[in-house]
C-alpha cells in the first residue's frame, strides 16, 4: 500500500484547466469531455496494454483539433500528469476515486459519471480481446456496473431492469470504485 499523500495530483488550477480546454473541444466538436477522458484514460492505465497516451489523442478527440500549438502541449503534459496520479491510485490498492458523483440521477442530460463509464468502456473496447484474453467471465462480472453506468448497453434487459429501480441504479454505481482496482488487479496479476 502506498501513502495516499505521495499520490501525485493535479492541482486545483489544473484540473480547471485541463477541464475548461476539454469542455471547450468538447462544445467546438464531438470530442469527449474531461469526465469521458478520465474514464478513458483509467481503461487503458487499469487495462493489460501498457499505456500510452497517444491512444488517448487518438480515441477522444477529432483530427481536426480547435486546440492552439500552446493548448495541445499544456493538455499532453495535464494528461500526462493525470496518467501518474490515476496510476499511482491503482497502485494504493484503495477504491477507485472515480471524480463523479456515484449515481444516474441528475438533472443534466448526461451525468458526469456515465461520462466517466462512456470513455472507460471506450478503452476497453479499444482492447477488447486483451482485456477479456485470460478470465473472461471474472472480467465481464467486473465490468458489468461500469457497463451499465455507461449507458452503451441500454437495450439489453437486464439494464433496463436496473434503471426502472432507483435504489438499484444507485447501487450498481456505488460498486465501481472497487470494481476499477479489481479489474487492475487481475488485469495486472502475474502468472
Amino acid at each position: 500500500m502506498s501513502d495516499l499523500n505521495s499520490i501525485p495530483s493535479l492541482n486545483e488550477d489544473e484540473l480547471e484547466t485541463l477541464g475548461v480546454l476539454l469542455e471547450d473541444e468538447a462544445d467546438r466538436q464531438d470530442s469527449f469531455d474531461f469526465f469521458a477522458v478520465h474514464g478513458l484514460m483509467t481503461a487503458l492505465i487499469a487495462g493489460p496494454v501498457e499505456f500510452n497516451v497517444q491512444q488517448v489523442w487518438d480515441c477522444a478527440f477529432d483530427e481536426q483539433l480547435g486546440f492552439s500549438k500552446a493548448e495541445k502541449e499544456q493538455v499532453n503534459a495535464l494528461l500526462l500528469k493525470l496518467g501518474k496520479e490515476i496510476q499511482a491510485w491503482l497502485d494504493s490498492g484503495q477504491d477507485f476515486p472515480v471524480p463523479a458523483d456515484l449515481t444516474l440521477v441528475d438533472d443534466e442530460e448526461e451525468p458526469p459519471l456515465e461520462s466517466w463509464a462512456m470513455g472507460f468502456m471506450t478503452g476497453v473496447l479499444l482492447q477488447e480481446e486483451q482485456w477479456y484474453a485470460r478470465e473472461e467471465e471474472t472480467v465481464a462480472q467486473h465490468l458489468f456496473p461500469i457497463m451499465y453506468a455507461s449507458g452503451l448497453f441500454m437495450d439489453e434487459p437486464e439494464m433496463e431492469d436496473i434503471d426502472d429501480d432507483i435504489d438499484l441504479s444507485n447501487q450498481m454505481c456505488s460498486n465501481i470504485p472497487a470494481a476499477v482496482v479489481e479489474l487492475y488487479l487481475l488485469l495486472h496479476a502475474e502468472d
